[in-house]
């Protein structure tokens, strides 16, 4: 039996650990919050203890600081896994960071898979991730047995670093999505169109996309998605940035959805839902993109 911890319980993790359990994995779980482990040890998981004894330990933390914090220094769990071990790091965090986890790791004979996910938390808790792949080809192959059950699809993008590069581009791309379409639907109601009906067009039109899917419902029914907070997207944003700046390539768009992400959780508090930055778009116009508007 395949025996694993997972470190990270929130909106994305508490799905990932219900798949890996319903998979018939051997699981321990780690949280911050007391609630959310005995919520998974309800269902069949158990409390991880000091030792580090599992094959696998998977990350789903929100960002560098808790992921160098659990896992760095002469206490940290690099240095508490067992060699042979892997560590598997769903987290979103920096490419150097990535990379840093990869050498201090193998420094204690330990692998690691950078393994960000896409798909929301409605595709944690449904097990039909996207998961991009930073690591060796042997170290992805021994991960199988634990990311196959949390996913639809892996894509193995190059050595570690490269999942995390991969992330956050999509995320960059994801953003600059939400923005377009706040200003296309207040656009769309400002020139005297209904909100729903343009929804219809845009998601049979040449303007669809992933975004337009999963997003624009919650749009028009006036839900932001706390799932995923404007202080995540912020975070990712700034990520982006650095990116942009390792490259020596700004992007302008990355830029404007930066800006206007800032602006949001500057407006509407950090733990509000990522689409509450679409309301920036409409009081700009002086319209309602609400179905009920």
């Amino acid at each position: 039996m395949t025996r694993a911890r997972l470190i990270g319980l929130g909106q994305m993790g508490s799905g990932i650990a219900r798949n890996l359990l319903a998979a018939g994995v051997s699981l321990s779980v780690a949280d911050a919050d007391a609630e959310r482990v005995a919520a998974l040890v309800a269902e069949g998981a158990t409390p991880a203890a000091d030792d580090v004894d599992e094959e696998f330990v998977l990350l789903s933390l929100p960002g560098p600081p808790q992921v160098e914090a659990v896992c760095l220094g002469s206490e940290g769990l690099l240095a508490r896994m067992a060699p042979g071990a892997v560590l598997v790091n769903l987290s979103t965090v920096g490419v150097d960071t990535a990379r840093r986890l990869a050498d201090e790791a193998a420094g204690y004979g330990v692998e690691t898979v950078d393994a960000p996910v896409t798909g929301a938390a409605d595709g944690a808790a449904a097990g039909t991730m996207t998961i991009m792949v930073g690591a060796t080809a042997e170290a992805l192959t021994r991960a199988r047995d634990v990311l196959d059950p949390i996913s639809e699809r892996i894509v193995h993008l190059g050595p570690p670093g490269a999942g995390t590069a991969g992330k956050l581009l999509t995320n960059m791309l994801w953003f600059i999505h939400v923005t377009a379409l706040s200003d296309a639907l207040s656009l769309a109601v400002a020139s005297g169109l209904d909100p729903v009906k343009f929804g219809e067009l845009v998601r049979a039109s040449a303007g669809g996309s992933w975004v337009a899917e999963h997003d624009l419902g919650n749009v028009l029914a006036d839900d932001d998605d706390p799932s995923f907070t404007l202080a995540l997207c912020v975070k990712d944003l700034g990520l982006i940035g650095d990116l942009e700046a390792a490259s020596g390539y700004a992007s302008d768009l990355a830029a404007a959805a930066r800006a206007r992400f800032g602006e949001a959780h500057e407006r509407y508090g950090p733990q509000r839902g990522e689409l509450a930055v679409t309301r920036l778009a409409e009081e700009r116009a002086g319209v309602s993109i609400r179905a009920a508007g």
